[in-house]
């Protein structure tokens, strides 16, 4: 990442300037980011939400193009995401939560709407540009929803999405009760949809700040055989600039991954 401070030219700086003080920020307002720890924290996540995550608007125009080349459902519609209303306000982000909005279709099976948006995931970011583990496999004996996972409505639906941190550092294993105990939806099938609609997350996910993420509502049988102790995860692997789809021990435990929330 490039220094603020040593990159940022003189013009950059004053039309920055400018455009505060088009909005009554004065010298004292400006100054006191750098005094005022919650301020700071704020403006952070402010700047964060537009640098990593799509707008709402743009994501239905994604959407609607996807259905058309890619899911061809005719439930889909300009007037279906309109009658959604407006989407949930984000909230913002902080060093324990990574907050986004996302725009998601649900079909009513797991494993079906799960392949889809790995489909939808490669349209976007093109065959080249992402990698798919070959034990990862799309049916039945391969992956399965979890049987205490919250059921999912069928059709679209907005939803705000914690994206790993708030369980950086703790196994599938581990996370699956706290889950249940507050009554959570856990990441699942939506999983490659986030990284098809805001792909500058995904290309910034690094496994520090911005953690790998697991989907702790799914179940992964390695090839389709045998047991179920797997969960997704995903990644992205920046020396061959590909969105990696993987799966992971549910006991597996580093803090580069994080199961992530759906709220």
């Amino acid at each position: 990442m490039a220094s603020l401070t040593g990159s940022i030219t003189r013009g950059q700086e004053t039309e920055a300037l400018k455009a505060l003080q088009a909005r009554k920020i004065d010298a004292e307002d400006f100054a006191a980011i750098g005094t005022n720890n919650l301020l700071a924290n704020e403006v952070a996540a402010l700047i964060l939400k537009y640098r990593l995550f799509t707008p709402p608007a743009e994501q239905i125009q994604k959407i609607l193009e996807i259905n058309e080349a890619v899911w061809k459902n005719l439930a889909i519609t300009a007037e279906a995401v309109a009658a959604l209303g407006d989407p949930p306000n984000c909230p913002p982000s902080d060093d324990q939560h990574l907050y986004g909005i996302c725009l998601f279709y649900e079909t009513g099976d797991p494993v079906k709407t799960f392949q889809l948006n790995w489909e939808a995931c490669i349209h976007v970011h093109k065959p080249e540009g992402v990698l798919k583990w070959d034990g990862l496999v799309f049916t039945p004996q391969g992956v399965r929803q979890r049987d205490t996972a919250k059921p999912r409505p069928i059709g679209l639906r907005w939803q705000v999405c914690e994206l790993g941190r708030q369980f950086q550092g703790q196994s599938v294993r581990k996370v699956l009760p706290q889950l249940d105990q507050c009554q959570k939806i856990g990441m699942g099938q939506e999983l490659p949809l986030v990284a098809t609609l805001h792909p500058k997350w995904v290309k910034s996910i690094n496994g520090q700040d911005i953690p790998f993420v697991d989907a702790p509502d799914l179940e992964v049988a390695p090839h389709g055989r045998g047991d179920f102790f797997g969960a997704p995860s995903l990644s992205f692997l920046s020396d061959i600039r590909q969105v990696d789809l993987h799966a992971t021990s549910v006991g597996h435990r580093s803090g580069r991954y994080g199961s992530g929330v759906l709220q």
